[in-house]
């Protein structure tokens, strides 16, 4: 049988069905930056999808924060407590 390969955000997602679960899904190609991901199986690809999408909101919400105290430093005093 053909295992059908997607690519979202450079991870590479290959259907790996069960019995239970025909449509689960492994994570089997990640860049450095997503390997917290690699060889985790999720229950559809949709769900794979999210997790990816979550993890890098969360990564650029977290570089924006640094961004933004950096420019208001520049203007007023920023207490790092």
């Amino acid at each position: 049988m053909l295992q059908k390969v997607y690519k979202h955000r450079n991870c590479l997602i290959v259907q790996t069905p069960t019995e239970k679960y025909p449509e689960m899904v492994t994570i089997t190609k990640t860049p450095k930056l997503r390997d917290t991901f690699l060889n985790r199986r999720y229950v559809s690809l949709e769900h794979a999808h999210k997790q990816i999408e979550l993890f890098e909101s969360e990564r650029l919400i977290s570089s924006k924060d640094k961004y933004i105290k950096s420019q208001l430093s520049e203007v007023v005093v920023v207490d790092e407590n």
